[in-house]
């Protein structure tokens, strides 16, 4: 791995650990022991950093929304999409725990993440309306029901890990603490959703969920 790459992953590990405001390239040549030359030849500075991290959670959000998609959709795959995006916050906790700060600080990014998050929102909507036309959801009441569904799981997605550290005496997240969070998105949808298909969505849930903690 070129001193590039390591610099990109370094960041990364310390962000998820310290939290995005409380690393700069001080601390992120420190850690790498290399010079701050070496770092600004690859890099202008952090924020140019944290958007080519924005890179991994762009392709895997369109990732989630477009891969192995196979109609009718299935209770796994249902599943599935969930437990994968528990993983792209995970990989990306820094981001989300810090997002309105990045943002505030990086117009080019927060750009970016508006975009991102509307393509994300309309995308749960067509999957939202498919599980409906596939039988094994309701049709939201409501002239907007299907937006309103889309942008509630959003909204829990995305804002799970802030909830989380503001519950937090540390401020820190365990993954059995976004864990939480899929199952808490699932309980949204959950009125809506047809039971048998529910039930095997959350058999492959608390399977999966179950594997994960065995590997870690």
């Amino acid at each position: 791995m070129g001193n590039r790459e390591r610099i990109i992953e370094e960041t990364r590990a310390l962000m998820n650990e310290h939290g995005a405001a409380s690393i700069g390239t001080t601390q992120i040549v420190e850690a790498l022991k290399i010079s701050p030359g070496n770092l600004y030849y690859h890099f202008k500075n952090k924020e140019e950093i944290i958007r080519i991290l924005f890179d991994d959670v762009e392709r895997a959000l369109h990732e989630l929304l477009t891969a192995d998609i196979e109609i009718p959709i299935s209770a796994a795959r249902f599943a599935g999409f969930y437990l994968r995006s528990l993983e792209v916050v995970w990989d990306n906790r820094f981001f989300y725990g810090g997002l309105l700060q990045l943002l505030r600080k990086d117009e080019e990014l927060a750009e970016r993440y508006r975009k991102v998050q509307a393509e994300t929102i309309d995308g749960l909507e067509g999957l939202a309306r498919q599980f409906v036309k596939d039988g094994n959801m309701e049709k939201p009441r409501g002239r907007n029901g299907f937006r309103s569904v889309a942008l509630n799981t959003w909204l829990v997605w995305t804002n799970w890990i802030r909830y989380k550290q503001t519950m937090s005496p540390t401020q820190l997240v365990t993954r059995e603490d976004l864990a939480e969070g899929v199952g808490q998105i699932f309980d949204v949808l959950t009125p809506y959703l047809d039971p048998d298909f529910e039930r095997a969505a959350r058999r492959v849930l608390a399977r999966e969920l179950s594997a994960g903690s065995a590997d870690g």
